[in-house]
């Protein structure tokens, strides 16, 4: 019996974390009847008690918060970059480490636990041009080394693909996933920003949030291969950082978010929750790093027009507004369809910049479609 269950246990694992990733993804299901099997297991599998919340008040420390947080239920490492060839082809690369906590353990009882730790790692790769996507993903287990994260020196892994800090300054990324990969050395030519309330990031009215910063401007360098061919390449990222226990509230479906680069240095991050009274928030970074929350009343997102996608339609060009910096753009989706599949679907494309500002950046939105 008990041998039994250990082949098992593994795939027990991997049902749950796709549960906990939809309850997560913002793709909220109709409410359950009484005694339903997924709302046994989502009580079961990670009941917010058993997590440390983020809360205003709370701040982020460096280099400690680029390392993992245990006593949370779910944290994630982005990257994205807009890039160019030598020869002019636009690419688009997204990268993210994502770790999950199934049961609330604390560090040391995680490590105790071993191979069967409780917690989750899934990583996601994406390569990206005007009407072509690639994507890739891994899934690995807590407790054996195969995927991690350390603060200092930093490194971030699962399996063969890794972001790591350089002697140098700045981090490598390497990442190879059948047709495509990417050796990439990213820069940070700004200092780290604290988004909302010093890194708490408020998602509704009524409370719950995550803690929050980003390197906002990186220029990187390096090579993509794409079905054999290796491509020189050059151009700026986005690195995001975010931990928290409870993200979306019951009426929430999901969000759209995007970080821009505008042409005269400054960098803007924005996102709106969508729910019964959507919620709003911005970062605006100046080109000498100084950066501001911008409240709801300060600035404007909206969509201006939707695509046909496997998911449904989705809004693929935007008005963003904020008047008192002068900033009247139109952001614009690249043509394609630009969704990770899988059960933790989300769309995650480049988008170009047009209007009072000339510029580039990417768009993420999740919870559209069932």
């Amino acid at each position: 019996m008990n041998s039994c269950l250990g082949r098992w246990r593994p795939w027990v694992g991997i049902l749950l974390l796709l549960l906990l990733l939809l309850l997560l993804a913002g793709s909220e299901p109709a409410p359950p009847p009484q005694g339903d099997a997924t709302a046994v297991l989502s009580e079961q599998v990670s009941p917010e008690a058993d997590f440390a919340q983020a809360q205003p008040g709370m701040t982020v420390s460096l280099p400690q918060d680029m390392g993992a947080h245990p006593d949370y239920r779910l944290e994630w490492w982005y990257l994205n970059a807009n890039l160019r060839s030598e020869t002019g082809e636009a690419f688009g690369v997204q990268w993210t480490l994502f770790r999950m906590g199934l049961g609330g353990q604390r560090a040391e009882e995680t490590a105790m636990a071993g191979w069967y730790g409780d917690e989750l790692w899934l990583a996601h790769a994406a390569l990206s041009q005007p009407g072509r996507h690639r994507f890739a993903s891994k899934l690995g287990r807590g407790g054996s080394g195969q995927a991690g994260v350390v603060a200092a020196p930093f490194e971030a892994w699962i399996d063969d693909w890794q972001l790591s800090a350089l002697q140098q300054g700045g981090w490598a990324l390497q990442t190879q996933a059948g047709d495509f990969g990417y050796r990439l050395q990213l820069m940070p030519t700004l200092a780290a920003v604290k988004h909302g309330n010093q890194g708490f990031s408020a998602k509704s009215a009524v409370g719950g949030g995550s803690m929050y910063f980003s390197y906002p401007a990186l220029a990187i360098s390096g090579e993509i291969t794409l079905d054999g061919k290796t491509h020189q390449v050059s151009g700026q990222g986005w690195f995001d950082r975010e931990w928290s226990s409870q993200l979306l509230q019951p009426d929430q479906r999901g969000w759209d978010w995007m970080a821009l680069h505008l042409d005269d240095g400054r960098r803007l991050m924005l996102f709106r929750i969508r729910g019964k009274a959507p919620f709003y928030a911005a970062s605006l970074i100046q080109a000498d790093g100084s950066s501001q929350a911008l409240s709801p009343d300060e600035f404007s997102l909206q969509p201006l027009a939707f695509r046909d996608s496997r998911r449904g339609q989705v809004p693929v060009r935007w008005q963003v507004r904020v008047p008192a910096a002068g900033i009247e753009l139109e952001v614009t989706a690249w043509p394609g369809d630009f969704w990770n599949p899988g059960r933790l679907s989300y769309w995650e494309g480049p988008v170009e910049v047009s209007g009072s500002h000339r510029g580039e950046g990417y768009l993420e939105m999740t919870g559209y479609g069932d």
